[in-house]
């Protein structure tokens, strides 16, 4: 009997193409072979064929986002969305780059949180705008600007005299006084920058592919634009921030014009992005995890983190030193009494669809009427990070994400035992209900 394989979710004529972070899909040959290597290779998509296949296995890696492709002459959109389902990017985008007011300033502007929430792309662009509204209601300043304008009768400023006797009494005009002078306005070169990064979400907007989110980021944007009414548009490079004069009573500009930089160099925020094309709006939620997370315990009260270098040292049978590596724990922190933590950071999804396939993994005892699902290695890894010699401690913990419902009750912590030390697990609420479980997440490793 013959198998009969299941058709390509991917083929060409799709307006919309959807993958899962760090999962797999199948697409035909003539929609891989429609887009460029190096194309699939911006958006970190990897593709991988066994003998006798006529579809291509795609494996999405860990940006998340959305671009827009030309295949066979028609626009397509490319989105790739979350593993973590549920997943709360304004909480994390908040803590990781420590603004600690994102979803405010959108809820000040008057967005349509529902509609940006469902589409990660409209969430990124959404959040510059805001943050573009919120300054400019507050900050914007005017500057002196120099002016060139032939006034009839009257003098301003210092009178151009080559071009009064060339022009105006060369033409019988004398009336007619060409004069240079200074006057305040709005229309400074920090603020044609701003428009700018708005005029490029503008454009950016478009690749959304939902209409909803489009529809709520472009009147965000208008709102936002209008503020900028007697600013002139003039097309902004990110070298031209290198120019702009931010002391003074301008000193205000550096975050704003920081963040219009990221935007028009395409990085959107994470310098660890990069390189892609402006019609691709993706990042590494791997990192803002762990950005995020960072910070979060960085704010636990009564504890702080721990800093330092840690080496793991290769000596040969002389006792020569024949190499090092180091030994990088994500976060060490000092309780209250004193005692160190070596925390690990995974961004994996530890709750199970699926029976274990291999031995790469162990099933724990239920939580939350799943069970949890943990790499050996991760364990592993943790474990020797507390026997290094200058780490040595008892306590070791790893945190992965999850995502409660409202009023959802946060797991408690489990422990991996027969390992030394023993190996907790915490979890980081990253759902929709997430800062109000930050207590229990410090509660929880506080009784670690």
């Amino acid at each position: 009997m013959t198998d009969i394989a299941s058709a390509a979710d991917w083929d060409i004529g799709e307006p919309l193409l959807e993958i899962v972070e760090q999962s797999t899909t199948r697409a035909t040959d003539q929609l891989v072979s429609s887009v460029s290597p190096g194309r699939w290779e911006e958006l970190s998509l990897t593709f991988q064929k066994a003998p006798g296949d006529d579809d291509w296995t795609v494996r999405a890696a860990d940006f998340t986002g959305i671009a827009r492709l030309d295949i066979a002459g028609e626009p397509v959109h490319l989105r790739v969305t979350p593993k973590i389902e549920g997943l709360d990017l304004f909480f994390l985008a908040d803590w990781a780059y420590g603004t600690q007011s994102v979803g405010k300033k959108l809820k000040d502007a008057r967005a349509n949180l529902a509609a940006l929430r469902a589409e990660p792309a409209a969430c990124l662009l959404g959040w510059y705008v805001a943050e573009v509204l919120a300054f400019a209601t507050r900050w914007l300043r005017r500057g002196y600007v120099v002016r060139e304008e032939d006034l009839v009768g009257r003098v301003r400023g210092r009178i151009d005299v080559a071009r009064y006797l060339s022009r105006s009494v060369a033409q019988a005009r004398p009336h007619v006084i060409p004069a240079r002078f200074t006057e305040p306005s709005h229309d400074t070169p920090a603020n044609r920058y701003l428009k700018a990064g708005l005029r490029q979400v503008a454009i950016l907007s478009r690749a959304v592919p939902l209409k909803g989110a489009r529809t709520a980021l472009d009147e965000l944007t208008r709102r936002a634009l209008a503020l900028f009414a007697g600013v002139g548009d003039v097309p902004a490079q990110p070298h031209d921030a290198r120019r702009l004069n931010l002391a003074g009573p301008q000193r205000h500009y550096g975050p704003i014009v920081r963040f219009t930089t990221a935007l028009l160099e395409g990085t959107y925020v994470s310098t660890e992005i990069g390189g892609h094309a402006q019609d691709a709006i993706m990042w590494s939620l791997n990192g803002l995890y762990e950005q995020a997370l960072g910070n979060v315990l960085d704010a636990w009260p009564g504890a702080n983190r721990v800093r330092g270098r840690h080496r793991a040292t290769l000596l040969d049978s002389n006792g020569n030193t024949n190499g090092s590596t180091p030994v990088k724990p994500d976060y060490v922190m000092r309780r209250a009494d004193g005692t160190e933590l070596v925390l690990d950071a995974k961004y994996k999804n530890v709750l199970p669809v699926a029976p274990a396939t291999n031995d790469e993994t162990i099933d724990l005892r239920p939580a939350r009427g799943q069970r949890i699902r943990v790499r050996r290695a991760d364990i592993y890894q943790v474990v020797a990070y507390a026997r290094h010699s200058g780490l040595r401690t008892n306590q070791v913990a790893l945190l992965y994400p999850v995502s409660l419902a409202s009023g959802e009750r946060y797991p408690e912590p489990m422990r991996v035992q027969e390992f030394d030390p023993t190996c907790h697990l915490v979890f980081f609420d990253v759902g929709p209900s997430a800062d109000a479980h930050r207590g229990d997440l410090y509660q929880a490793l506080d009784q670690l």
